[in-house]
């Protein structure tokens, strides 16, 4: 069984860097589906409150997925 994790470094004050497993899909919530699923395509939004945000696509229902890390 392969292991695969995000990598997230900080770069400066609330700015990171984010390279997305290439294995082990990353998992969010989505409303849509009411459920937790596999996020397709996940990309970084930084913001200035501290927390980290990937955002990715549902894999059942391609509605975004957001995933809030602080």
């Amino acid at each position: 069984m392969a292991v695969a994790r995000a990598s997230m470094q900080q770069v400066g004050p609330h700015t990171w860097t984010f390279t997305p497993p290439d294995v082990a899909p990353m998992k969010g919530y989505c409303r849509s589906c009411n459920q937790s699923v596999a996020m397709l395509h996940p990309r970084e939004v930084s913001l200035a409150t501290g927390n980290y945000v990937v955002r990715g696509d549902c894999e059942r229902c391609n509605e975004e997925v957001i995933l809030i890390l602080s």
